[in-house]
C-alpha cells in the first residue's frame, strides 16, 4: 500500500527532523478539520534498536494555529515514549499546514545502543550524546567539538578497551598495549599499535580504527567551514561507533562461548558412550 505523499511527509518530518524547524506539508489537514497522526519509527532504549510507536491520539482538530504535544509510545515494550511538541500554523485559503517541531523529550539526537553506553564513562557518554544532537541539527562545530573531545581526551580509555577485548581473543602481546598507555601523547600510542590492533577490530580492509580517530586531530577546526565540520564530526562518531560496537561484539561472544564452554563441561553424564 503507497502512503500518500503529505501523510509521508508528515511522517518523515516526525520521524527525522530536528528542533527549531519547520515546513509546509501539502494538504495535510483532511476533511476540512482534523490531521492524522501516523505511526512512526523511532529508537527503543528498552529493545535497543528501531521500533514501532503509536500515538496516544490518532487525529486531532484543527481550529487555530496552535501548539501541540504528541505523545507516543513503542508498540512492542508498551514502556519506552516519546513526546514530540508542535507548532501548527493553518492555512486560510488551503488544507496546506505549516509545522514547527519545538522540541522533544527524551531530546532529539542520533540513538546510542545500550552495548555503547557501557562502554564509555558516564562524561564521555553526556559528550557522545551532544556531539550526536548538535550533528543532528546541523550544528557543525559543536558536533565536531564534542566527538574530538572524546579521542582527544580520552583516548586511553579506548586502548584500554582494546586491550581488553584483545586479551579475550588471546592475544599474548599485550605489554605493547600497556606501554602505549603510558604515552603522553596519543599519536606515540598510534604509531605503537598501528600494527597490533586484533583483526576482527579493524575497520573495512584492514585499517587501524585509532589512525582514523587521529587523523582529523591535527586539522583546526577554525580553518574548517561549517559544513567540513559537521561531515568531520559525522565521520568520526560513525568509526568510534563501529569501533565500540566492534569491541563490544568481542567481549559479548567471548563471554557467551565461555559460558557455553562451562556449562558442557559441568553437564554430568546420562549415559554410557555408544
Amino acid at each position: 500500500m503507497t502512503i500518500p505523499t503529505n501523510r509521508a511527509l508528515w511522517k518523515s518530518f516526525l520521524e527525522t527532523t530536528p528542533p527549531n524547524t519547520s515546513i509546509t506539508i501539502p494538504q495535510l489537514v483532511e476533511e476540512g478539520t482534523v490531521i492524522h497522526n501516523p505511526c512512526v519509527k523511532l529508537h527503543c532504549k528498552h529493545d535497543d534498536g528501531l521500533r514501532r510507536f503509536d500515538a496516544a491520539d490518532n487525529l486531532y482538530q484543527v481550529r487555530k494555529n496552535r501548539f501541540h504535544f504528541i505523545r507516543y509510545r513503542c508498540r512492542d515494550c508498551g514502556t519506552t515514549q516519546k513526546t514530540i511538541a508542535i507548532l501548527v500554523e493553518c492555512s486560510t485559503t488551503s488544507d496546506d499546514v505549516q509545522v514547527m517541531k519545538l522540541g522533544e523529550f527524551p531530546p532529539f539526537s542520533a540513538p546510542v545502543s545500550s552495548r555503547i553506553q557501557k562502554l564509555l564513562s558516564r562524561s564521555d557518554l553526556e559528550l557522545y550524546r551532544k556531539g550526536a544532537r548538535a550533528e543532528a541539527q546541523g550544528l557543525g562545530i559543536g558536533a565536531a567539538t564534542y566527538f574530538r573531545r572524546i579521542v582527544e581526551e580520552q583516548w586511553r580509555s579506548l586502548v584500554k578497551e582494546i586491550r581488553r577485548a584483545a586479551e579475550r581473543l588471546g592475544a599474548t602481546d599485550l605489554g605493547v598495549y600497556d606501554a602505549a598507555l603510558e604515552k603522553k601523547q596519543f599519536s606515540r600510542a598510534v604509531e605503537m599499535l598501528k600494527d597490533i590492533i586484533p583483526e576482527k577490530l579493524l575497520i573495512l580492509d584492514g585499517q587501524n580504527p585509532l589512525t582514523l580517530l587521529h587523523m582529523p586531530l591535527s586539522q583546526q577546526l577554525h580553518q574548517l567551514t561549517d559544513e567540513e565540520c559537521l561531515q568531520q564530526a559525522a565521520d568520526i562518531r560513525v568509526v568510534l561507533t563501529v569501533l565500540l560496537e566492534n569491541i563490544a561484539d568481542v567481549l559479548k561472544n567471548q563471554d557467551e562461548l565461555q559460558e557455553a564452554a562451562k556449562r558442557l563441561r559441568s553437564k554430568p553424564s546420562t549415559g554410557e558412550k555408544a
